[in-house]
């Protein structure tokens, strides 16, 4: 955490620089008037990324009416922040490639994975967007554990590091993960999210999401404790839908995190089912 207070980032670490394209996304944005249409076709220049977009917001989890076909309709119907952070997930998987100690293929389907469970679960919960806009619910999970990829470029070992403290659940993840390192990916992910410009809600998030006085610190905003309890829920879920098996974090935080969003054992155990369920259909899981 030093590092954090220093604003430095760990030694041997190098964070790939922001693509033009969210550059000219963030000018348009950032302009008195910002043109849809504009900011669309920004987005519409790259093939790739653009059938990428509409893919995503064409998810049942996004619950859009109809099928879009344009990214200027998702833009509308979205808003320029949501699109914004999908660019900003797609530019940061395609940049951080390369030889690693995991599959960096599973880990952003993995991402995604948590991003739809999270959004499936803003609905089962009732949020408001006012309480919890739906779009910091996706982003979330996708950006999460954005400082995984990093460390499994950097650490020939860090596969086996993860291992142990997926089997840990005795103790917080990051504390595991600095046994064996100067840093965390909770520390690196901060760096990330800064440097790319994710929403300050998000990177303070990111920095703190296995951070167990969380729920308790009164400096915190409600809608930030309500996104920390929620991904620990989501999380546990897609683990027992995916692995069989409870997440790693589940034994120390459930209590908290179901008595901030005040549900009783009883209300978790159905929800869990009825997620679980609709999830691994949804997936074919």
């Amino acid at each position: 955490m030093s590092a954090i207070l220093e604003n430095t980032l760990p030694s041997g670490f190098e964070i790939p620089p922001q693509p033009a394209i969210l550059q000219a996304l963030r000018n348009e944005h950032a302009k008195k008037m910002p043109s849809m249409t504009a900011f669309a076709e920004i987005i519409s220049k790259d093939i790739a990324l653009a059938a990428n977009v509409l893919k995503t917001v064409n998810s049942a989890q996004f619950g859009l009416p109809n099928k879009i076909s344009d990214i200027r309709s998702a833009v509308v119907l979205l808003g320029m922040d949501a699109v914004e952070n999908l660019v900003n997930f797609y530019e940061l998987r395609k940049s951080l490639s390369g030889k690693a100690s995991i599959s960096l293929e599973k880990f952003w389907d993995q991402a995604n994975h948590t991003a739809e469970m999270m959004l499936m679960l803003h609905a089962a919960l009732n949020m408001g967007d006012d309480s919890c806009p739906k779009e910091d619910a996706y982003s979330f999970g996708l950006f999460r554990d954005c400082g995984i990829p990093l460390m499994a470029m950097k650490f020939p070992d860090y596969k086996q590091v993860l291992q142990t403290a997926n089997n840990s659940p005795e103790r917080v993840f990051t504390a595991v993960e600095n046994d064996f390192y100067p840093t965390d990916h909770a520390v690196i992910g901060f760096f990330i999210a800064k440097s790319w410009h994710l929403p300050d809600t998000l990177i303070e998030l990111i920095l703190r999401h296995h951070d167990d006085s969380f729920l308790t610190d009164k400096t915190v905003a409600a809608r930030q404790k309500t996104l920390y309890a929620m991904i620990k829920l989501a999380s546990n879920i897609l683990s027992h839908v995916k692995y069989q098996k409870p997440d790693s974090e589940w034994l120390l935080a459930s209590a908290e995190a179901l008595d901030w969003l005040k549900l009783s054992e009883l209300d978790y155990e159905e929800l869990h089912a009825d997620l679980a369920e609709r999830f691994a259909i949804e997936f074919d899981l």
